[in-house]
């Protein structure tokens, strides 16, 4: 097949979607820009998964990923105005799997830059901080939906939010979105944590779990937005020193305030629930330091050159868990980490890279 052949649907035998070109192939997953000819030729994505060529004969691998994809089209079926619209679900043929019939996902293309690039290319050193707050209060708005319908999102890396030339942004990482209190799916520990809260980060048992995660991920992007800087992987020290200094010369004070707050290493030592952080995020209700809760916060203690292999955080026994990460590479600094996922591994199968002809 070829850019203009059409996603035939074995079950219904529908020729609905006629594909465009590859938009994104990366590790989990593959995403392809298509036409739907039955809404006048509106671009729609379809996303396929992206396998372990080595696991293609594991059932309950491919189950697995097959489950999360679909707990994906579940996710965006919530009623957000941040989210893509799911379209369809597809069942091909084609499958090189041990399971027959390959599911495809189709929703929604949303156009636009990620904030990541947005931010990197028009404003390196940093959004004006009210302009960066009205963005992160409408991802906080999207935030307490999602977490009334008993889910939280994990990982608000800016390069799974669109904003379009109107200044409008959507959610576009929904492969991130997980059920409070449930184990994670297959990929959903993978990637990168800088954005992820340190509870989350590798724990499978899926009882952290919980919103405070989100705040903590909110803090992160939010710190992102003002200073032009990507947070680290070290929850000992996540933020560069060019971060720390442009975080506590904020004016107001009350935005560093949330900042601090919400990237404390300790879910309990961050605000409880969204609709707090809410509450006190209008430019008129910012907290103080005579505040309740914010009159002893400071910032994380900034990152202030390549670890020793001697210092406390290296020689750590502790997991990465509940309580400490430590970075997993000990002279990472802090980096442009690219797209999430965009460097596929060798070996991953994907059906729209045959789609495509994409060599190997």
């Amino acid at each position: 097949m070829q850019p203009g052949s059409f996603l035939i649907d074995a079950s219904r035998g529908e020729r609905r979607f006629r594909v465009k070109s590859l938009l994104f192939e990366g590790a989990s997953y593959q995403i392809a820009l298509a036409e739907d000819t039955a809404l006048d030729d509106k671009l729609v994505c379809v996303k396929t998964i992206a396998y372990d060529s080595k696991r293609l004969q594991d059932k309950a691998y491919v189950v697995q990923r097959r489950k999360a994809l679909h707990q994906e089209m579940t996710f965006l079926t919530l009623s957000s105005h941040l989210l893509p619209e799911p379209l369809d679900w597809i069942q091909l043929e084609e499958s090189e799997t041990v399971l027959s019939r390959e599911p495809v996902l189709v929703y929604e293309y949303m156009p636009g830059e990620t904030l990541f690039e947005h931010v990197k290319e028009k404003h390196p050193t940093g959004m004006a901080p009210f302009r960066a707050l009205r963005l992160i209060r409408e991802v906080a708005g999207f935030l307490a939906e999602i977490h009334g319908e008993g889910w939280v999102f994990r990982n608000l890396d800016p390069r799974h939010i669109v904003i379009s030339v109107d200044d409008i942004i959507h959610m576009v990482g929904a492969s991130n979105a997980a059920k409070i209190g449930e184990r994670p799916l297959h990929m959903q520990n993978k990637g990168e944590w800088a954005y992820i809260a340190p509870e989350i980060r590798e724990e499978l048992s899926g009882q952290f779990i919980k919103r405070q995660a989100d705040l903590y991920s909110l803090a992160a992007l939010f710190s992102f937005l003002v200073t032009g800087e990507e947070p680290r992987e070290s929850v000992e020290n996540p933020l560069t020193r060019a971060a720390y200094e442009k975080l506590a010369a904020l004016d107001p004070q009350g935005l560093t305030l949330l900042i601090a707050k919400n990237m404390q290493p300790m879910a309990k030592n961050r605000q409880a629930r969204i609709e707090k952080f809410l509450e006190l995020s209008l430019p008129q209700t910012l907290p103080t330091p005579q505040s309740k809760d914010f009159g002893l916060m400071a910032l994380p203690a900034p990152w202030t050159g390549a670890e020793s292999p001697d210092s406390r955080a290296m020689k750590s026994t502790l997991s990465p868990g509940p309580l400490i990460s430590v970075e997993r590479q000990a002279q990472q600094q802090s980096k442009d980490q690219g797209q999430l996922e965009a460097a596929e591994p060798q070996g991953c199968r994907g059906i729209l890279s045959r789609l495509f002809n994409r060599a190997r």
